[in-house]
C-alpha cells in the first residue's frame, strides 16, 4: 500500500504544471480581454496555485514518512511476515490523493478546451500610457547665448493608446498611436508577427524599433531615467521593415536581424528614395543566477547598422537628456518624434537642442556600432553603452562621431531590475509591496511603501569632427524614482549639462524634471 501511495504522489507531481496553467486560465483570464500579451507557448504560471499544490504534496509526503516510521519494525527486530504496509492511515492518504488527481484532471481538461477556443479567434488587449512632465531650467550667460533663453513648462511627454493580441496561436499583432505631440499624432509599434517558425523562430513586419541599443529597445517605462542618454543620438528610431529574431533554447542568448527603410517618418511613410538599412543585435548572459530567479546576472550585447544616406545627407542631434516640446507652429506637421531619426531639414519638436551636426552632405552611407553592458547585483544595477557613427562621404574626408554613458542605480527597498531572457531587455520593476495608505477598523492607518530607487548617470557625446561643428556635450544626471506599483511611477531628475560650443564657448545649464507615469 505504501508503494501505491508513493506512485500517487509521483503522479500528482507530474500534473502540477498542467494544474497551474489551468488554474490561471480559469481564475485569472477575463472572458473577453486578456491581462498581458503572450504567444501561444507563453502562459504565465499562477504562483499561488503552484505553491498551494506543492504544499499539499509536501504535507502528504510528511504524513507518509510518519506512517512508514510508525509501521517500520525496530532496528534488529525480525519480521514475523505480517503485512505492515497497509492500514487506515495509508488508505486515507491514497483517497485524498485520488481526489486531488480527479480535480487536476478536470482543470487540465478545462485548460485544453479554453486553449482550443482561443485558437479559433484573435485576442485583443487594450493598452495605454500617460506621462505628465514638469520641466525647469537654469542657465549661465554663455548658455543663453548658445541655445537661447530656455522656458520652463509642463507637457504630456507621452499620451498613448494601443492594443496587442494573438491570433490562431502563431500570430501576434500590435497597434499604437501617440497623441502627445501637438497637432501630429505619431505611430508607435504597428506590426504583425509570425511566431514559432522553424529556424527563424519569429518574423515581424511593420513599423517598430530597429534592434539597436539596450536603452533604445527597452521600453521607456522600464528605463531608469526620464529620458534615454546621449548615446541614444545614434540609435535608429521606429522605421518600416521586416525582422527575424529569436533566442537559444537555454535563453542565455538572443539574436535579431532586419532590413528597414532608412528614414520612415513618424507615420511609417517613406515617400522619398531614402534607401535601406540593415540592422542587427545580439546579446549574451554569461552569468544568470537561477537560484535567485535572476536577481543577479551579467548582460553583454552588441548592435550594428549599415544605412544608406537619405538624399546623400545625414544629421545627428539631441537634447541634454531632458525634453520639452516646442510650440506647434515652430516645427509644423512633419517633424520627427525623435531627434535621432536622421531627418534632414526638419526642425525637432523637442527643445532644447544642444548638439547638432546640421545636414552633413555628400554622404554615400554611414555605419552605427553599439556595444552594451549591464550587471545586476540584486538591488544594485550597473549599465553602460558606447555608440559611434562612421560617416562615409564622397569627395570629402570621412567623419567619426561617438558617445558613451555609464549609470548606476540602487533600490533602497531591495528590489532589482528584471530581465526578459527572450528579448535581451529590461522588464517592468515589481515592488515587493505596492504603495497604499488606508485606515482599517482594527489596526488603524496602514501604509505600503512601494519601491524606491536612487540613480546617477554620466554621459558624453562628440559631434565635432573635421569640417563639422556639432558641439560636444557632457551630462551628469541624478534621479529619484518611486514605483507606487508595477504600473505607476513618479520620477525626479536633475541634469547638469556642460556644453562645448566652438562659436559661443563653454557653458553650464541646469535642468530639473519631474514625471508622473502610468500605463496599463
Amino acid at each position: 500500500m505504501l508503494s501505491f501511495v508513493a506512485d500517487r504522489i509521483s503522479a500528482c507531481r507530474r500534473v502540477t504544471g498542467a494544474a497551474a496553467v489551468a488554474s490561471l486560465l480559469l481564475a485569472l483570464a477575463p472572458p473577453a480581454v486578456a491581462q498581458a500579451p503572450a504567444g501561444a507557448e507563453e502562459i504565465p504560471p499562477p504562483t499561488a496555485a503552484i505553491e498551494s499544490l506543492q504544499a499539499d504534496i509536501l504535507r502528504l509526503e510528511k504524513e507518509l514518512e510518519e506512517l512508514r516510521a510508525a509501521k517500520a519494525p525496530p532496528a534488529g527486530a525480525k519480521s514475523e511476515g505480517k503485512d505492515t504496509s497497509g492500514g487506515k492511515g495509508a488508505e486515507t492518504i491514497a483517497d485524498r490523493l485520488s481526489s486531488v488527481e480527479k480535480s487536476l484532471g478536470k482543470l487540465t481538461t478545462a485548460a485544453d478546451k479554453k486553449k482550443q477556443d482561443e485558437a479559433k479567434k484573435p485576442l485583443f488587449i487594450l493598452s495605454g500610457q500617460v506621462q505628465a512632465d514638469q520641466v525647469y531650467f537654469g542657465q549661465d550667460a554663455v548658455s543663453r547665448t548658445a541655445v537661447g533663453d530656455l522656458q520652463d513648462g509642463a507637457q504630456f511627454r507621452r499620451l498613448r493608446i494601443g492594443g496587442r493580441g494573438t491570433a490562431f496561436e502563431v500570430f501576434e499583432y500590435s497597434l499604437g498611436v501617440d497623441f502627445a505631440l501637438a497637432n501630429q499624432p505619431s505611430y508607435l509599434d504597428n506590426y504583425i508577427e509570425w511566431k514559432q517558425l522553424p529556424w527563424l523562430q519569429n518574423v515581424r513586419v511593420g513599423h517598430y524599433f530597429e534592434p539597436f541599443s539596450l536603452e533604445r529597445v527597452t521600453q521607456n517605462r522600464n528605463n531608469t531615467f526620464m529620458e534615454r542618454s546621449l548615446v541614444d543620438t545614434f540609435a535608429p528610431a521606429r522605421n518600416m521593415g521586416a525582422m527575424a529574431y529569436g533566442n537559444t533554447e537555454d535563453e542565455l542568448a538572443t539574436w535579431a536581424i532586419g532590413t528597414f527603410r532608412t528614414n520612415s517618418d513618424n507615420t511609417g511613410n517613406d515617400s522619398f528614395d531614402s534607401g535601406q538599412a540593415l540592422t542587427m543585435r545580439g546579446t549574451w548572459l554569461p552569468w544568470w543566477d537561477e537560484a535567485s530567479d535572476g536577481r543577479y546576472y551579467l548582460h553583454l550585447g552588441s548592435a550594428y547598422s549599415y544605412r544608406d544616406a537619405y538624399q546623400n545627407q545625414v544629421r545627428f542631434r539631441n537634447t541634454p537628456e531632458i525634453r520639452k516640446q516646442q510650440p506647434a507652429n515652430v516645427f509644423g506637421p512633419v517633424g520627427p518624434p525623435s531627434p535621432s531619426n536622421y531627418q534632414n531639414g526638419v526642425p525637432s519638436p523637442f527643445a532644447p537642442i544642444f548638439v547638432d551636426t546640421g545636414n552633413v552632405k555628400d554622404v554615400d552611407h554611414f555605419q552605427l556600432f553599439d556595444p552594451e553592458f549591464a550587471l545586476i547585483l540584486g538591488p544594485l544595477s550597473l549599465q553602460s553603452e558606447y555608440a559611434f557613427a562612421a560617416v562615409h562621404r564622397t569627395g570629402r574626408p570621412d567623419l567619426f562621431f561617438n558617445g558613451y554613458m555609464a549609470q548606476v542605480s540602487y533600490f533602497l527597498t531591495g528590489e532589482h531590475r528584471p530581465y526578459d531572457r527572450k528579448q535581451g531587455i529590461h522588464k517592468r520593476v515589481e515592488p515587493f509591496e505596492d504603495f497604499f495608505r488606508v485606515r482599517t477598523k482594527s489596526q488603524g492607518i496602514q501604509t505600503g511603501l512601494g519601491a524606491w530607487e536612487i540613480a546617477a548617470r554620466y554621459s558624453n557625446i562628440v559631434l565635432n569632427d573635421k569640417d563639422i561643428s556639432g558641439n560636444n556635450l557632457t551630462d551628469f544626471t541624478v534621479g529619484l524614482n518611486w514605483y507606487l506599483n508595477p504600473y505607476t511611477r513618479w520620477k525626479f531628475n536633475y541634469i547638469r549639462a556642460f556644453l562645448e560650443d566652438r562659436r559661443a564657448g563653454n557653458s553650464i545649464t541646469d535642468a530639473y524634471g519631474m514625471r508622473f507615469d502610468y500605463d496599463f
